[in-house]
């Protein structure tokens, strides 16, 4: 479930990222349960009867998309103000306007939140709506003191923000872990940062609640970030962001902090991928000010990993270099294997075919290196395989020859099973390799077909050869003459393939192989 969390005891801090890596490829997963609980209490809104249900049902969905999705939680507070006529008590209406505020503070909109607060009845709120009433001040006034351009005014949130903390605190059971919060915000605030961790730490390595988790190791972090200690704030970064994606919050902020400290320290790839993933959540919440945080710093990552990938370009070059090398030290190979064998005609068609499929693998490599490195070790590899094969062959055929065992020989020479084998073996790599790099390519390409049309491998079988078709088209290989050169088809097969796949499109057909290609 996404509301448990596992303890911080024992884990290191590279652990922890390789976690936070895993559950960011993942959050998909995480947003789906977050989607089933949503479409839960849709379910039971629709079965409620009396308007005090109702309320209560739309209450906990906004609660469930406040930092998920802000359109959503207005569709739902708007649903909570519809109902107030039927419901007996201003307390109902102060609620919802509260509720307004919460979601105008993540949009960024903090003049229109104020304009709100200040309208409120101080003297007609009491109870839980006070504590959000406080909740809310200080809240919005930490997001303005964060955005603050002159010095002067920022100092002017800051005190607000911490008349506010100790009104709220006034509000919460110290045996709450909000009072623990709190008061360690206020401790970081003011210097006091030993006291602070002595307060948070216990209950922080012991958390095992996600939403409890997010806010505790947040303001432990600051804690450390108070006393310069870059490694246990990157810990507890980390597992705040670990539990800020695993309870598919979108409105966050740990992973924002992490991803610069990550980037100072020279890991430009996982930044990059911190950075896209905050981005693309605070889009998708339409929380404003986390996209303006976001975008200060995306420029700075971006550029280290453009350049990054720019020498990881100049590095391939080189490798193609060295393999075309190696390609033609095999075609000298062969050239000796023909002189040594000058009657085996027979021989020389099969070697050249060999020879070609190389060539073949050779463009491929060329060709795909910018998407993934992880082919130039492949094949690299798969050239050293088929020199020791040809040379074991060359052997093996001049050893009959030397022999005079001719029967033999031709019979070694007509016979086309190398290659077949060799093809079979070759498909077999390309499939686990392919998959390797996009594990989930057969499930997202059928989801660009109709249900009825989508296509399943059998048993025993990675790639079927139209999805082998269209994973090459992944690779940026569109041309189908190349395509039909690889797979050993001809030219019209490819062409009836490729039409007959993008006539059982969902969509627009003529975008289908567009769509194919952004496949992640």
């Amino acid at each position: 479930m996404a509301g448990t969390f596992v303890s911080a005891i024992g884990q290191d801090n590279a652990a922890l990222l390789r976690q936070l890596d895993v559950i960011i490829r993942e959050r998909s997963k995480y947003d789906r349960e977050k989607e089933n609980r949503l479409n839960d209490y849709k379910n039971n809104l629709s079965h409620a009867v009396s308007d005090s249900a109702r309320f209560n049902i739309c209450d906990s969905l906004y609660k469930e998309y406040l930092v998920y999705q802000t359109d959503s939680a207005l569709k739902y507070i708007d649903a909570k103000a519809s109902l107030l006529p039927g419901l007996d008590g201003n307390n109902f209406r102060i609620e919802v306007e509260l509720n307004y505020v919460n979601v105008l503070i993540i949009i960024g909109m903090y003049k229109e939140a104020i304009d709100i607060l200040e309208k409120l009845p101080y003297n007609d709120i009491s109870g839980e709506l006070k504590r959000l009433y406080f909740h809310c001040y200080r809240t919005l006034y930490g997001h303005m003191s964060n955005h603050a351009v002159m010095e002067e005014t920022r100092q002017k949130y800051v005190f607000m923000t911490d008349i506010y903390r100790d009104s709220l605190l006034s509000t919460l059971a110290p045996e709450s872990s909000d009072y623990v919060i709190n008061t360690c915000d206020r401790l970081n605030n003011r210097g006091r940062y030993d006291e602070a961790i002595a307060g948070l730490k216990n209950m922080t390595d012991t958390c095992t609640n996600s939403e409890r988790m997010r806010f505790l190791a947040y303001t432990l972090s600051e804690s450390y970030r108070g006393k310069n200690d870059a490694e246990n704030r990157k810990r507890y970064l980390t597992l705040s962001a670990i539990a800020d994606l695993k309870y598919s919050v979108k409105e966050y902020k740990s992973l924002l902090e992490l991803t610069y400290l990550i980037y100072e320290i020279g890991d430009i790839n996982r930044a990059y991928d911190y950075i896209k993933c905050a981005l693309e959540d605070a889009t998708f919440c339409n929380a404003r000010s986390r996209a303006i945080e976001a975008t200060k710093i995306y420029p700075l990552i971006d550029n280290a990993y453009q350049l990054k990938n720019k020498r990881r370009r100049h590095l391939i070059g080189t490798l193609m270099t060295v393999l075309s090398v190696l390609a033609l030290c095999l075609g000298v190979t062969v050239l000796y294997i023909y002189r040594q064998i000058r009657k085996l005609a027979s021989a020389r068609r099969a070697i050249d075919e060999t020879n070609r499929q190389l060539q073949a693998l050779n463009r491929t490599l060329t060709e795909t290196n910018v998407i993934k490195e992880e082919y130039i070790a492949k094949y690299i590899s798969r050239c050293s395989v088929y020199i020791d094969k040809m040379d074991k062959y060359r052997k093996n055929l001049s050893k009959l020859a030397t022999n005079s065992k001719i029967d033999e020989l031709f019979k070694v020479i007509k016979s086309d099973k190398l290659i077949e084998d060799e093809r079979r073996e070759f498909y077999k790599e390309f499939d686990r390799t392919f998959l390797g790099l996009f594990p989930d390519f057969v499930f997202a390409f059928n989801n660009l077909l109709r249900e009825d049309e989508r296509i399943y491998t059998k048993n025993g079988e990675l790639l079927n050869t139209e999805l082998r078709i269209f994973a090459l088209i992944r690779l940026g290989i569109t041309d189908s003459a190349r395509i039909a050169e690889f797979l050993q088809y001809s030219l019209t097969t490819i062409y009836n393939y490729r039409s007959k796949i993008r006539n059982r499109a969902v969509g627009d057909k003529n975008t289908f192989e567009t769509e194919v290609m952004n496949i992640k």
